[in-house]
């Protein structure tokens, strides 16, 4: 691996970095202790719950008026003029990059978040699919412009959806709302380049995120809207990987509370991981009426025995008690 002598110097000054680091971070205190001092403040309230309309100075930067430029400038003029000085240096708010696609996070409170997206264009093909999340946003274009489409889902059935699309052209000045999970946007063709600041919330009780094939309403794929979930669905993947059959009992207890996502996931991975622990819980949700899982677990059961039959002796075998 070369490691170029900018970097190889960088490494061995401890002083030269930490003076990089703070420079940065002081540029993004100035910011949000002045300028954007108001509308944090806000973004505070609006993340435990309060309506937009009682936010005015955030509601302001999306309302077609207010020029949004004005509430990023002196932030971008002193982060930049901080790499300008210590181009080795990191921005110290949570970004990312992939595909043309790049994220800066200016600030998060509650359930709210307010972020900066640049859009450019790569040439690529238009996505095939759209995820609906619910939740809402509100977007102002600062800069550039992009066909998009306007996606509403109209019905969901047997994994088929039907989604209404309309096109339009997005440019600088624009504002788009999206409220709830039957609406939100896929960015078709950026025209150079497209700049947007986004402020979204997510619902108190988060609901799935669903992404359906924009050429035949298919059901693509389908996640849980709720991070603590997410957390505990990878959770269970890696312990499953990693072959901890003492987890087995957590796995078995984790089918009878939270959504119904989360515990048909703790009962895929206990059976993977324990059979004789996973194919118990199945068979009490499988006699459990009352339980929203209970059909689906019958026909599982039911599809095992048959290909198993060995299986239907366990539920008969005494405790070891």
């Amino acid at each position: 691996m070369r490691i170029s002598p900018e970097l190889r110097a960088l490494r061995g000054d401890a002083a030269s970095q930490r003076n990089a680091q703070e420079a940065l971070e002081a540029a993004r205190d100035a910011w949000r202790d002045g300028p954007a001092a108001e509308v944090l403040g806000e973004l505070a309230r609006y993340g435990d719950g309060a309506a937009l309309d009682d936010c005015p100075a955030l509601g302001a930067l999306f309302d077609g008026c207010a020029d949004a430029t004005e509430f990023l400038g002196s932030l971008v003029d002193d982060l930049l003029a901080g790499l300008r000085e210590h181009p080795l240096g990191q921005v110290p708010l949570r970004h990312q990059h992939s595909d043309g696609m790049s994220v800066l996070q200016l600030a998060q409170s509650g359930r709210a978040t307010l972020t900066l997206l640049a859009y450019a264009d790569t040439g690529a093909e238009p996505p095939a699919s759209a995820c609906f999340a619910g939740g809402e946003r509100h977007e102002a274009v600062l800069a550039g412009a992009a066909d998009i489409l306007s996606l509403e889902l109209l019905e969901e059935r047997g994994g088929q959806a039907a989604i209404d699309c309309s096109a339009r052209c997005i440019a600088a000045g624009d504002v788009l709302q999206f409220a709830g999970p039957a609406r939100t946007k896929s960015v078709r063709r950026v025209h150079g380049s497209l700049v947007v600041l986004r402020l979204a919330r997510s619902d108190a009780v988060p609901c799935e995120a669903r992404e359906y094939s924009l050429d035949d309403g298919r059901l693509v794929h389908r996640a849980s809207g709720s991070r603590s979930e997410s957390r505990h669905e990878m959770m269970l993947a890696l312990l499953g990987r990693m072959g901890r059959s003492d987890a087995a009992p957590v796995m078995a207890a984790m089918t009878r509370e939270g959504s119904e996502h989360i515990r048909w996931q703790a009962l895929r991975e206990c059976l993977a991981l324990d059979t004789a622990a996973g194919f118990l819980a199945l068979g009490a949700l499988a006699r459990d009426p009352a339980d929203p899982l209970s059909a689906s677990a019958g026909a599982l059961r039911a599809q095992l025995v048959e290909t198993y039959p060995a299986l239907a002796t366990i539920e008969e075998l005494p405790c070891p008690a």
